[in-house]
């Protein structure tokens, strides 16, 4: 009994893990099985069509009746029929065996190998993954470079979504300092050296992204009461973008033609980036983001004294702080 409901209970968790878009392998196998059991009923159908005779026939009359006569020598003549035959039995039961050699693999997999749910997903597939879980997430964790995605679509999606539910959203960011000018000098190298990389990185360019970012989630932080956002500022950057929702991790590098990791918030994966994350973020700085109240529309005469406000002590020509403004004001979707 134990044993069945145990069987029960893993068959339910698959099935349901399956409709998630990124668990291939559960896809895959349900995909298989189902293929071996539209191929074994159409050996079904074929071994019925052979089976029926395919005798010579023909009637004749005795007395007031006709009867049906049948050649009786035409199983040993027509010889090819039975050789059909015997093919379609051992393609069937091929077949059948197939279909019960996976479900036993599946059913003896080990536990944790079925929990961790881990794969890789191509580059077309990553917007689509990482939109997917915002409007629904209570939480978000965040670790990247500039932060444009999380402007043009992460930030707005919470915000709205905090105001449709009236409840509690939090986005967690880790991001490059950006007073530290020698920091971003090597990140503008790393990512001015990738395959095609749009347009000239500079470190001043980098350095605006990331303040526009700042003062975007600053202005939504402090207009909505259901969202919040912790922002922390590391002295340094990472190739690799996390991105985690309530649901799932998703791990990208910045070369848009790189293939990305996905994994299930089940999965000892996602759980140890979680507590990188933490770990990140207790040895970073934390920022304030009450202390700056960004009006709307934004000025770049307003830039200054908000960037003074967050302790944010950096000099800024006039093309920096309307570079600024920009990018709070009319943020550029990085995947398109």
């Amino acid at each position: 009994m134990v044993a069945a409901m145990n069987i029960l209970e893993r068959t339910k968790r698959f099935a349901l893990s399956t409709v998630r878009p990124y668990r291939v392998l559960g896809r895959a196998l349900i995909a298989f099985n189902s293929l071996l059991f539209i191929i074994f009923l159409a050996l079904v159908a074929l071994r019925v069509w052979l089976d029926h005779p395919k005798c010579e026939e023909h009637q004749v009359r005795v007395g007031t009746e006709l009867m049906r006569l049948v050649k009786a020598s035409c199983s040993s003549e027509r010889w090819y029929w039975s050789f059909g035959e015997s093919i379609v039995d051992n393609l069937a039961a091929g077949v059948v065996v197939a279909m019960v050699s996976s479900f036993l693999l599946w059913l003896i997999s080990p536990k944790a190998h079925f929990e961790e749910d881990i794969a890789a997903i191509q580059p077309w597939n990553i917007h689509e993954l990482l939109e997917t879980p915002i409007a629904d997430t209570k939480n978000y964790w965040f670790r990247g470079r500039s932060g444009r995605f999380m402007r043009s679509d992460v930030m707005p999606a919470l915000d709205a979504a905090g105001r449709r539910d009236s409840v509690l959203r939090t986005l967690h960011m880790l991001l490059p300092d950006p007073t530290d000018t020698v920091m971003l000098a090597d990140y503008a190298h790393y990512r001015g050296s990738l395959r095609d990389a749009k347009g000239t990185w500079t470190a001043a360019r980098i350095q605006n992204e990331i303040l526009a970012t700042i003062l975007a989630a600053a202005r939504l932080n402090n207009a909505n009461h259901f969202f919040d956002v912790k922002l922390h500022l590391k002295s340094d950057f990472a190739l690799f973008r996390l991105d985690m929702s309530d649901d799932r991790l998703i791990m990208t590098r910045e070369d848009p033609k790189w293939p990305g990791i996905v994994c299930s918030s089940r999965s000892k994966f996602y759980a140890s980036y979680h507590e990188e994350f933490r770990n990140e973020a207790r040895r970073a700085k934390s920022l304030d983001l009450s202390l700056a109240v960004v009006p709307t529309p934004l000025e770049p005469a307003n830039v200054d004294g908000l960037l003074i406000a967050l302790s944010l002590l950096i000099t800024l020509t006039n093309e920096d702080r309307a570079a600024i403004v920009e990018g709070v004001e009319r943020p550029e979707r990085p995947y398109g």
